[in-house]
Order: structure tokens, then sequence, then C-alpha cells
């Protein structure tokens, strides 16, 4: 077949409370917003999530299979009569098992999901599924770029050699204007740090947590490299892993980031327009000053904080590279500055060695 060839709401209603802040501290009320919304679903213990721009929609993940229906229910309710994409960001119940109730219900014009496979029944039935229907299915590379309007969302592919399939999880960084919005799955600290090391950009405004807030993920390094100005999570009310964690609530505590979660939100909407955030919440009001803009460049780069891990180092204006220990580089601005892991990845990217620390 050729899939396995290739691979081998409603429930938001009109007495929501609107609240938007700017850079400079003033509040608004809300009306009709243009922009990127970010909508996250409540489906209990798992995730949804509907990324919104300019009439075109990129849905990721769809919860459990139970929660299927409520996740067509919702995009009726907000009037999706389409999706440009339909995203699996890894194989795990949680997060694909309602998507085949989508994909029957929502005219889809592409498939992005991950090449990681899974031998459980229920992934099996969903890949049949896929197959049978001739979805067009895109396994994207590190750096795709997907347009939803005039939103990009960058993507990217992790390692799919691993035995942890959270550590499988596509990552996504949707930019509009000068603001971004990234989604991280069940990315855990282990992919997170792999993501740090490619030098893919994760400054973001809004941050959906990695696994549901689990202890496991989002670890201090990548809280710092993200800045977020507000933090999403996703999880039922008193479910059996403790999501979220403590130790994870602590670390957003203590750098005064927001929190809105679905077990005590329900469903969350985020709109960023006109370097505003405006939050929608079913439950309560939530006062979300924002943190400057984010660094919306889709070039993949790191800041100066992760030098160290780096041991050659490019000029961006003059497209040559040099040792770290080289007196060039002090004399570069961090905003000139890209980093390699290698000789070869800064060769491939174009840069031209040294000639006087001979890189």
């Amino acid at each position: 077949m050729r899939f396995l060839n290739k691979l081998l709401c409603a429930v938001l209603a009109a007495a929501l409370c609107f609240c938007a802040i700017g850079c400079d501290g003033t509040v608004s009320t809300a009306g009709s917003t243009n922009g990127l919304k970010l909508h996250m679903l409540d489906v209990g213990q798992g995730d949804s999530l509907l990324l919104e721009c300019d009439g075109s929609y990129m849905l990721v993940d769809a919860g459990e299979a139970d929660k299927g229906n409520r996740v067509v229910e919702y995009l009726k309710g907000q009037n999706v009569r389409r999706l440009s994409y339909a995203v699996i960001t890894h194989p795990h119940s949680d997060h694909f098992g309602g998507m085949k109730k989508v994909l029957q219900s929502i005219p889809t014009d592409s498939i992005v999901m991950t090449e990681a496979y899974n031998t459980t029944r229920a992934w099996e039935s969903l890949i049949d599924y896929i197959d049978k229907e001739d979805f067009n299915v895109v396994f994207p590379k590190t750096n795709d770029v997907f347009n939803v309007g005039s939103c990009k969302v960058n993507i990217y592919s992790p390692n799919i050699d691993n035995d942890n399939k959270n550590n499988c999880s596509l990552v996504l960084r949707a930019i509009y204007d000068n603001m971004a919005v990234l989604l991280t799955g069940d990315a855990e600290k282990s992919e997170e740090k792999e993501i740090l090391e490619s030098g893919f950009n994760v400054q973001a405004d809004v941050l959906k947590l990695g696994h549901h807030g689990s202890s496991t993920s989002t670890s201090s390094e990548f809280l710092e490299k993200v800045s977020p100005s507000l933090a999403l999570i996703s999880c039922g009310k008193n479910n059996d892993y403790g999501h979220p964690h403590k130790e994870t609530l602590s670390k957003l505590k203590n750098s005064d980031i927001p929190v809105m979660r679905t077990d005590l939100d329900k469903a969350v909407t985020v709109s960023l327009c006109n370097n505003k955030i405006t939050v929608l919440a079913s439950e309560r009001e939530q006062v979300i000053p924002k943190r400057g803009g984010a660094d919306t460049s889709l070039s993949s780069e790191v800041s100066s904080a992760g030098s160290s891990q780096h041991r050659y180092i490019g000029n961006k204006s003059s497209r040559v590279f040099h040792l770290g220990s080289c007196k060039s580089v002090n004399k570069m601005s961090d905003k000139n500055k890209v980093y390699f892991d290698s000789r070869k990845q800064a060769s491939e990217s174009g840069y031209s060695p040294c000639g006087y620390c001979k890189p």
C-alpha cells in the first residue's frame, strides 16, 4: 500500500472573558481579532491544539479515541470546514487517538507526521485508514516550513531512533508578525537538549509545555531559551500521573510565567495580534504581560549562552567560521554569531574557514 510503502467549543460560548495586554502593560478589551489564534482544546489527559490564521487551520493532535467526537464538535463550532494540515506529533494514543474521527469528518489537505512507528493496534488501525483513503502524507525534516494563512510554522523533526516515543515528538514553532508560539508534543528533556544543540530557534511568546507538564520535560535551560510570556498545559483533572508536576509548576512560578491549564480552565484560546496577547478561557480570567518580541527568524542559531557547546563559530556577515578561541570571535556581536557542532556543518552551511585560526 502506498502509505505503508512510504512509511515502511462549541466549548467557548458568548460569556467568555477577554483580556489583552500589550508591551506597554495596558489592558484592552478584546473584540473580534485577526492575527494568529491558538486553541488548546480540553481533551482530558491528552493533547489537541488548533492553529488558526487568515481562515486557514492546522490541527495538532486530537486526544484519545473517545475524545474524537469532542474535537470534531469543537472544530465545527469554530466554523472549521477544512483543515490545511492535520499534525500527528508522535505515536501515543493520547495524541493520535481521535485523529481518525477528525479525518472522517473534516476534509483535510495534508497529514504531517513523524516517521516514528508503534506496533499498537490503535496506531496500525489509523495508518491503515490513512493508507486506504490515500491522504497526502508529509514526513517533515527539521526547519521545513508550512504556511497556515500568513502564519509560518517551522518544524523540528527529532531523531526517531529512540525507544521513548515521547522523544520522537515533532515540535512546531508558529510565527506571526513578530510573535511566536511553541508546541512541543510530549518532548522530554533529552529531546529538548537535542533541539537546543541543533540551533533550532525556540524563542516564543507562548509555550505549550511538553508531556502535560511532567517533571520529565521543561528543563530549566529549555525554559530559559524559550522565555515565554505564557505557559499552556493540557492535562486531565485529577489524572493518575500527577500532571502537571509540582517541580514544573515551581519553575514557572519562579520565572513569573503565568499558566493556563485545561484541567482548571477547560478550553483556552490565545490570540496573538498587533503585539498583544489576548486570552480567552471559560473558567477564569488571566492577565498576561508580554515579555518583549520573540526572535521570529527561521534560521538555525543559538544565543551566546550556548557557545560553550559549539566548537565552531561563524560570522554571519563575512560567512567565515572560526574556532571558539579565535581572537576574531571576541570582536563579533552576539547577533552576528552562528554556532556549529562540526567543521562539516559549517562548510555545508556555506561558511569558509578562517585563515588565521585554521579551524
